[in-house]
């Protein structure tokens, strides 16, 4: 998974829908589903099975959630830092 999925995994599992995640990431929702269908076609199987306008996690997902989460604090600091560096 590129970190542009892993962002755009987070951000659905935070909000449960594509353009929610757009909404959160200040893309478009056509560029969210697309980020998901790659990272989906890259891993070989579904993160989310689709149910009325909501994404619900499959078991697969579900797993990588505790990943991903550290994964993102790990991002966040790295910002900050970056931040920091730059005054």
């Amino acid at each position: 998974m590129r970190l542009k999925h892993i962002e755009v995994f987070n951000a659905i599992m935070l909000t449960g829908s594509a353009s929610g995640a757009a909404r959160l990431l200040h893309v478009t929702q056509p560029a969210v589903t697309q980020a998901l269908q790659h990272a989906e076609l890259q891993l070989g199987y579904a993160l989310f099975t689709r149910q009325r306008n909501r994404l619900v996690p499959t078991r697969e997902a579900q797993a990588l959630v505790p990943e991903v989460q550290k994964l993102m604090s790990q991002l966040e600091s790295v910002r900050r830092l970056a931040a920091a560096l730059s005054r």
